[in-house]
């Protein structure tokens, strides 16, 4: 059967990432596209730059990257269906000459050392052993390359409630991706940083907000307000369908809905929650 048409069992068996794939989710990191460019100029990014996106999902960041800073754009993940995705994308976007997408492990990743200007995450390495995956990174980084990074991470000082609410969101995420999932402070994400070897570290708090500059950058995107409308309709009919149908999928909505209020609309623990931008560079000696 074709992957663009799965029957319900079949999207029942499918991980997370692979099930938001399959419904053409564009992406996941708070933030959007504003919070992409703006990682992409702290990495210097340029035509002539070769850049690793790890975690790429659908393809959406590196395509769009690919096409407006005209940079050759890598992308792995280790979802199948996934990386399928992201080639049917950089087909419909024209980007298929500057852009690679292959199956990648982000501990053991297919490329030698020394290969990439930069490498960039967005919303996965929360999901890592980071001390090992940051390493890997580093390892496949040019010297004096930028790893930039856009993370969740949680306040240093947080009253007790809240933390304990904060707590219950990283043990739903872990348990709906089936991965480890955490928040660490900004100070961590420092360290963790500078532990891999990484110089000149830089770590920027920010708070996600409605932006229509952001609303702006995806209809254009999209090709439009029309083909915006159409995108997200279909995909907003596809989880509706699937929660109606399948009782699996409607607790793993309903799951992620209560973990995102916590991280992202309720005051009460949300305003402890952020996304950094975070960079740092690779010794040139």
């Amino acid at each position: 059967m074709s992957r663009n048409s799965l029957s319900i069992q079949e999207t029942e068996t499918l991980g997370y990432y692979d099930f938001m794939s399959y419904l053409e989710v564009p992406y996941f990191h708070v933030g959007g596209l504003v919070s992409t460019e703006k990682l992409a100029e702290l990495c210097r990014l340029d035509r002539n730059k070769k850049v690793l996106m790890v975690g790429c999902g659908t393809g959406f960041s590196a395509c769009y990257l690919a096409k407006k800073v005209g940079c050759f754009v890598v992308g792995v993940d280790i979802a199948e269906l996934s990386i399928e995705k992201a080639k049917e994308r950089a087909k419909k976007k024209g980007v298929e000459g500057i852009t690679d997408f292959r199956i990648g492990d982000a501990y053991a990743l297919p490329f030698e050392a020394g290969t990439f200007d930069a490498i960039i995450t967005e919303f996965v390495s929360q999901f890592l052993d980071r001390g090992r995956a940051f390493r890997e990174f580093v390892r496949v980084l040019k010297p004096g390359g930028s790893l930039g990074i856009n993370e969740m991470y949680r306040e240093t000082e947080i009253p007790p409630k809240p933390a304990e609410k904060l707590t219950h969101a990283e043990d739903i995420f872990a348990e709906i991706t089936g991965l480890p999932f955490t928040l660490p402070t900004p100070e961590e994400w420092e360290k963790e940083l500078e532990e891999a070897g990484l110089e000149d570290v830089q770590v920027r708090k920010c708070k996600p907000t409605a932006s229509l500059e952001e609303a702006k950058k995806l209809i254009r995107t999209m090709g439009g307000l029309l083909e915006f409308a159409r995108y997200f309709s279909s995909v907003a009919v596809k989880m509706i369908k699937y929660t109606l149908i399948s009782k699996k999928i409607r607790h793993r909505f309903r799951r992620l809905g209560e973990g995102k209020k916590i991280l992202l609309r309720k005051k009460s623990t949300s305003r402890y929650v952020g996304y950094v931008l975070a960079t740092g560079t690779k010794p040139k000696k």
